[in-house]
């Protein structure tokens, strides 16, 4: 299973992204306009963050269910993926405009939401342009126009190295999919993703840092009749000891607003409710 990598400013960029979505869930685009630079302030900032002990000082003092709550969660409350037992091996950021964001990363981190969030609302109009009829016919608007900046989630994720007393079968983020539309996530610097194809074999995602890699979520799976699979995706833990340290993943997940009518059977604000009840129990 090979995801391709697409030119964000290739002539026939719409067309060759919607094929890779189609045939894998997932596309790498390459050439986008989020900058390396960027990118680069991004990691060290929150890197820092989470080595440090002033990130307590942001913790969400409720479960974090809702999704829409920006602050820290620790690894002690950590989500443990649908259909799993046991608690991933991680502690993250929900940064939400509006919300607490710790004031020296807040410019880095909104310019990076804002570009990244145009980047999306780009591939839904690609995704509704060149997809066929069939797949769109039955949307209650445009994907790219139901797409709402406010139920969209930025998620910094901190996977820690590990110490040898891990709980048995804890991976660092076990087998899922993403609720939300598509995802947008940075190639990270630390490898470890892997996608799962039909036939059950787990594949690596290869890409060049600075490079976005995209997954389609279950809201456009859903919404689609199916034409753009959700494709499980997991991020294991480090084999050797020279690859045991920290790992940062940066995904923004694109969600649109909660009114809109994904199929006859939901709307998001159903669909994700559903889901989170899932995970939260």
């Amino acid at each position: 299973m090979k995801v391709q990598t697409v030119d964000f400013t290739h002539p026939q960029a719409g067309q060759m992204f919607v094929a890779s979505l189609q045939q894998t869930g997932f596309a790498i685009i390459k050439q986008h306009p989020v900058s390396e630079t960027l990118l680069q302030t991004l990691y060290a900032q929150w890197q820092q963050f989470f080595l440090g002990d002033d990130k307590h000082d942001f913790v969400i003092d409720e479960p974090v269910e809702p999704d829409n709550r920006g602050g820290f969660i620790p690894a002690a409350v950590s989500e443990t993926a649908v259909g799993h037992s046991v608690r991933d091996i991680k502690e993250f950021y929900h940064l939400i405009p509006g919300q607490q964001v710790p004031p020296s990363l807040e410019p880095a981190s909104m310019k990076y939401l804002d570009l990244t969030f145009q980047v999306g609302q780009t591939l839904l109009a690609w995704l509704q342009q060149y997809a066929p009829k069939a797949a769109t016919r039955g949307l209650s608007e445009p994907l790219d126009k139901m797409l709402s900046i406010d139920a969209s989630l930025l998620r910094i994720l901190h996977y820690p190295a590990l110490h040898g007393d891990e709980e048995l079968g804890a991976m660092r983020a076990a087998a899922h999919e993403d609720v939300n539309l598509m995802t947008i996530l940075p190639v990270s610097e630390q490898p470890g993703l892997q996608v799962r194809d039909k036939a059950g074999h787990w594949h690596e995602v290869v890409g060049n840092v600075g490079d976005l890699i995209i997954n389609s979520g279950d809201m456009l799976q859903e919404a689609t009749g199916g034409f753009f699979p959700s494709t499980p995706h997991q991020v294991v833990n480090p084999e050797k000891n020279h690859d045991n340290v920290s790992r940062l993943s940066i995904p923004y997940f694109l969600t649109p607003r909660l009114d809109v009518q994904l199929s006859a059977q939901y709307t998001a604000g159903e669909f994700l409710a559903e889901r989170l009840a899932l995970l939260n129990r």
